[in-house]
């Protein structure tokens, strides 16, 4: 009868143990997963990431075609003339000007 008993208790506790076990195991799982350094955390982390490297990337080309725009009216005369044709509508003397009406505009 004892043996039965001391089998029961042995029993018992390895239950409890596995059960301690298993809620232990979820705890650290889901911190794992869940927690402020966790999985979601990180992959939240490193699409905002992406994001801001590829955003650097777009404005670092932009920059270098303004330069280059730059250093062009400091040094090309036609350049200036394209951009002064373009922005303020100048045009040389003798030059005739040909306005078109868009139809799209009127419907």
């Amino acid at each position: 009868m004892r043996a039965k008993v001391l089998g029961f208790i042995r029993q018992r506790k390895r239950i409890l143990l596995a059960a301690g076990i298993a809620v232990v195991s979820s705890y650290l799982i889901l911190s794992f997963i869940f927690s402020e350094l966790g999985v979601v955390k990180y992959i939240s982390m490193k699409r905002e990431y992406d994001r801001i490297r590829d955003e650097i990337s777009r404005l670092d080309t932009e920059n270098k075609r303004l330069k280059g725009d730059v250093e062009s009216l400091k040094t090309d005369p036609d350049s200036i003339e394209a951009l002064a044709r373009e922005r303020l509508g100048l045009v040389k003397e003798g030059e005739l000007i040909y306005r078109f009406q868009d139809k799209n505009k009127d419907k």
